[in-house]
C-alpha cells in the first residue's frame, strides 16, 4: 500500500523526537530523584475542599475538639493496679513529647485521691468504661487528641513514627506487656506507609515480569528494549509533570505507574508483531518497512489510544480528588506513550534483527483452532457467552460497596488486629456525631436540651443496630452533679463547676463549644453494615434528634463514620456517571471509525461483557467497591476495546482483499490475533503481581483487570468472530492486495 503523508513524516522526523523524549525522560528522572513526589497525608487529600460533607466535618471539628486521635491501649493479664497506672504514667509523659498531641487522657491523668475516694464507681462511668479501661479492667487505653493537620500533612507523618517509636520501645522494656496502637489518625497514615512501599516492590517486580514475557515472546532484545524505552519514558515523563506542577500524587499513584507502564508496552507489542509481519514482506529497507507499517498501524493505535484515554478520562468528573488526578494523568500517559511507541517503531524496524521463533508457532496453532471453533460452533459461542453474562450479571447484584477503611488491609496485618483488639475490649472507633443548636443564635444549655440529648442518645442504641454506645452532655456533667438536672440553673452551675475540676473544660469542650450555642451528641458505631444502611441510619439519627428537640433547633449529623459513608456513596455514584460517558464516547468513537450500525452494536456487545464479568467477579468473590474498584467499569471497558479495535481493523482488510469472510476471520487470527494474544499475557502478568499488596484495593485492582483481560481476549477471539459470521457486517468489497509492502 502507498504510504500515507502521516506515516512519512513519523519517518521524516522520528529520531528528534525520540531524542526528546529521551532528554525528557533524564531530566524528569534527575526531578524525581530531587525532589520526590509531593504527598499529601490529611483527610483533605480525600474530597475537594468545597464538598458539604467535608464542609460540616470541619465545622465540626473546630467548634468541638478535634476528631482526629490515636489510641494506645495495654493489655494485661491482672487488672489495673498501681504497676499498670506506673506504665499508664510512664506512657504518657512521653505520648506528651509527640508533635501535634493536644492532650493524653487516661485514667492516669485522675488524681489518684479522686480514684482512691470513687473507686469502681468512677471506672464504670459512661466517660471511662469502654474508652479509657475495659469492663474487666484489663484493657486500659490513652486516648491521644491530635490537632489540626498541616498544610501537607507531614507533621502526622512524622507524629505516627514518633508514635512508633515509642511503642517499639515500650515493648522491648516490657516485654510481658500487651501494647496497640491504632485509630483513625494512625490508619490513614499506615495506608499511604503501605502504598508507598507497594509502589517501589511492584513496580520493580511488575517490571520484570514484563521483560521476562516479553523475551518469552519475541526471544529478541530490540522488541523488549523498544517496549522498555516507550513504557519507562511515559511514566517517568508523567511523575515528573505532577512534581513540576505540584500535584500532590495519592493512594492510586500505584495503579497509575503499573497502567501506563503495562498499556505501553501492550500498545508497543502490537507495533513489534506488525515489524515482524512486515519484515517477513522481505523488503530491505528499513525506512520503507517503517512507512508501511506506520500506514497501516497509525489510525488503528489512534483510535485505542483515544478510546482508552476516553476510559479513563471518564473518571475525572467524581468527586473524589484523588480519583480526578488519577485520571488526569492517565490520560496524560496515554498520549506521552503513544507518541513514543510510534516515534521509536523506526529504530525497532531498523534494528529488530530476525523473528518468528518457536513460540510463535505454538500461538499459531492455538489461534488457528481458536478460529475453527468460532467458524464451526458460532451458534453454541453466541449462547455460551450469553449463558456466562447472564450468571455474572446475577453477581452483580450481590456487589457491596465498603465504607470501612481498616478493612482496606489484610485480615492478618497488624494494624487491622489492633483496630479489631480495641473495639472487641473497648469501644468502636466509628464515629459519628449529631451537632444541636439553637436558630436564633442563643445559649443551649438547659435543663431541657440536657435532658432530651440524652434522651435521644439512649433511644439510637436502642433503635440502631451499628450504634453500640452514645455519650451526651448528661454525662460529662454527671461528673459533678449525679442524678437529674432539674432546672435550666443546674445545668449552667453543672457546665461551671466542671470547668473547676483538673481536666473537666477539656470534658465539657467535647459536647459543649466555647460559645455554649452548639451541643455535640457523640455515637460509636461498629462496621460490617452496607454504606446505604449506615447513610440510613445517619439519616434516622438526624430526624429522631429533629423531631426530639422540636424547631427550635438546628441538627447536623457529621463524623468520620458518616464522612466515610458518604464518600464511598459518592464513589458509587461517580462509578455509574463515569462509565455511562466512557460508553458514550468510546460508542461515538467507534461508530465514526467503523461505520454501521450493525457493527457498532457486535463492537459495544463484544466489549460491554468483559465488563460484566468484571462486575459478576466482585459479586460472586465478595469484592468491595471502593476507592480504586469504583473506576473498574470505565477502565475495563477503555482497555478492553484495545484489541477489537485492532482485530476489526485487520478483518476489515483481510476482508477487502479477497470477499470471504471465513478466511478473513482464519487470517486475521493468524496475524493480529497473535498480537491480542501477546498483550494479554503481558497485561494480565503486570497486573496479577498485584494480587500481592498488602493493600486490599491495589490488590483487588490489580486481580480484577488481569482476570477480566482474559476475558476480553475470549470475546474478541470467540465471540466477535461469531457474531461477525451470524450478522455480517460488512459489504463485500473486493481490492487489490493491500499486505504491508515496501516503497
Amino acid at each position: 500500500m502507498n504510504p500515507s503523508p502521516a506515516s512519512q513524516l513519523v519517518v521524516r522526523f522520528h529520531k528528534p523526537v525520540a531524542a526528546i523524549l529521551a532528554i525528557l525522560t533524564v531530566a524528569g528522572g534527575w526531578l524525581l530523584f530531587a525532589r520526590g513526589l509531593k504527598e499529601d497525608y490529611r483527610l483533605e487529600a480525600f474530597v475537594a475542599s468545597d464538598d458539604p460533607a467535608y464542609e460540616r466535618f470541619q465545622s465540626f471539628v473546630e467548634e468541638f475538639t478535634s476528631n482526629e486521635f490515636a489510641v494506645a491501649a495495654l493489655h494485661t493479664s491482672a487488672p489495673f493496679d498501681e504497676s499498670v497506672d506506673a506504665l499508664l504514667v510512664e506512657l504518657n509523659k512521653k505520648f506528651e513529647t509527640v508533635e501535634n498531641v493536644q492532650r493524653c487522657n487516661s485514667i492516669a491523668s485522675i488524681p489518684k485521691a479522686l480514684r482512691t475516694m470513687l473507686g469502681d464507681r468512677l471506672f464504670s462511668h459512661p466517660l471511662l468504661e469502654g474508652n479509657l479501661i475495659s469492663h474487666d479492667r484489663r484493657t486500659v487505653a490513652i486516648l491521644l487528641q491530635m490537632s489540626a493537620e498541616d498544610s501537607g500533612g507531614e507533621a502526622r507523618r512524622r507524629s505516627v513514627g514518633q508514635m512508633r517509636d515509642i511503642v517499639r520501645e515500650f515493648r522491648e522494656r516490657h516485654p510481658g506487656v500487651e501494647i496497640f496502637l491504632t485509630g483513625p489518625y494512625v490508619t490513614l497514615i499506615d495506608m499511604y506507609a503501605y502504598v508507598d512501599q507497594d509502589l517501589l516492590v511492584f513496580s520493580v517486580l511488575a517490571f520484570g515480569l514484563i521483560v521476562v514475557t516479553l523475551w518469552l515472546v519475541f526471544r529478541r532484545i530490540a522488541p523488549m528494549l523498544f517496549a522498555g524505552f516507550v513504557g519507562l519514558s511515559a511514566i517517568v515523563i508523567t511523575l515528573a509533570m505532577t512534581t513540576a506542577l505540584g500535584i500532590v500524587s495519592s493512594l492510586i499513584t500505584q495503579m497509575l505507574v503499573i497502567l501506563v507502564v503495562v498499556l505501553a508496552v501492550a500498545n508497543c507489542v502490537h507495533l513489534a508483531v506488525a515489524a515482524e509481519d512486515a519484515q517477513a514482506t522481505g523488503d530491505v529497507d528499513p525506512d520503507g518497512r517503517s512507512r508501511s507499517v506506520l500506514s497501516y498501524m497509525l489510525v488503528p493505535c489512534a483510535i485505542i489510544m483515544l478510546t482508552t484515554a476516553v476510559g479513563f478520562g471518564s473518571v475525572s468528573i467524581s468527586s473524589i480528588a484523588p480519583v480526578r488526578r488519577f485520571g488526569m494523568l492517565m490520560v496524560a500517559g496515554l498520549v506521552i506513550a503513544f507518541i513514543g511507541s510510534v516515534a521509536a517503531l523506526p529504530l525497532l524496524v531498523r534494528w529488530g534483527g530476525a523473528s518468528k521463533n518457536a513460540g510463535h508457532r505454538l500461538a499459531q496453532r492455538a489461534l488457528a483452532w481458536s478460529a475453527e471453533l468460532a467458524l464451526a460452533r458460532r451458534k453454541h459461542v453466541v449462547i455460551g457467552f450469553l449463558i456466562v453474562g447472564v450468571f455474572m450479571l446475577c453477581g452483580g447484584s450481590r456487589i457491596q460497596f465498603q465504607s470501612d477503611f481498616v478493612k482496606n488491609f489484610r485480615p492478618s496485618s497488624e494494624i487491622r488486629q489492633n483496630y479489631n483488639f480495641i473495639e472487641e475490649h473497648l469501644t468502636p472507633l466509628g464515629s459519628t456525631e449529631l451537632v444541636v443548636k439553637r436558630h436564633d443564635g442563643g445559649a443551649i444549655v438547659s435543663a431541657m436540651t440536657v435532658r432530651k440529648g440524652a434522651d435521644i442518645a439512649d433511644a439510637l442504641v436502642e433503635k440502631l443496630p451499628m450504634v453500640r454506645r452514645a455519650l451526651s452532655l448528661r454525662d460529662a456533667l454527671s461528673l459533678v452533679l449525679p442524678g437529674s438536672i432539674a432546672t435550666d440553673t443546674q445545668a449552667v452551675q453543672a457546665c461551671q463547676l466542671l470547668r473547676l475540676i483538673p481536666g473537666g473544660a477539656d470534658i465539657l469542650r467535647n459536647f459543649l463549644n466555647d460559645a455554649g450555642d452548639t451541643m455535640r451528641i457523640n455515637f460509636r458505631c461498629v462496621e460490617g453494615f452496607d454504606v446505604q444502611d449506615k447513610l440510613a441510619a445517619c439519616e434516622q439519627m438526624k430526624q429522631d434528634a429533629e423531631a426530639q428537640f422540636g424547631p427550635e433547633y438546628e441538627v447536623e449529623v457529621t463524623g468520620l463514620y458518616h464522612f466515610y459513608s458518604t464518600l464511598v456513596d459518592g464513589l458509587l455514584r461517580d462509578q455509574y456517571r463515569s462509565f455511562a460517558l466512557a460508553a458514550l464516547c468510546i460508542a461515538i468513537t467507534l461508530s465514526i471509525a467503523f461505520r454501521g450500525a450493525r457493527m457498532l452494536a457486535i463492537l459495544l456487545l463484544v466489549n460491554f461483557l468483559p465488563v460484566v464479568f468484571c462486575v459478576g467477579v466482585m459479586g460472586w468473590c465478595g469484592i468491595p467497591v471502593n476507592m480504586t474498584a469504583a473506576m473498574m467499569l470505565s477502565v475495563t471497558l477503555g482497555i478492553a476495546v484495545d484489541d477489537t479495535v485492532h482485530y476489526v481493523w485487520r478483518l476489515k482488510h483481510e476482508y477487502a482483499k479477497h470477499g470471504d469472510i471465513e478466511r478473513a476471520i482464519r487470517d486475521s487470527h493468524e496475524s493480529v490475533g497473535r498480537a491480542c494474544l501477546f498483550t494479554t499475557i503481558v497485561i494480565a502478568c503486570g497486573f496479577s503481581i498485584l494480587l500481592f499488596s498488602r493493600f486490599l484495593p491495589t490488590a483487588y485492582f490489580g486481580g480484577l483487570l488481569a482476570v477480566t483481560m482474559l476475558a476480553a481476549l475470549a470475546s474478541d477471539l470467540w465471540l466477535l468472530p461469531a457474531l461477525i459470521l451470524t450478522w455480517p457486517p460488512f459489504e463485500k468489497r473486493v481490492q487489490p492486495v493491500i499486505k504491508p509492502q515496501s516503497d
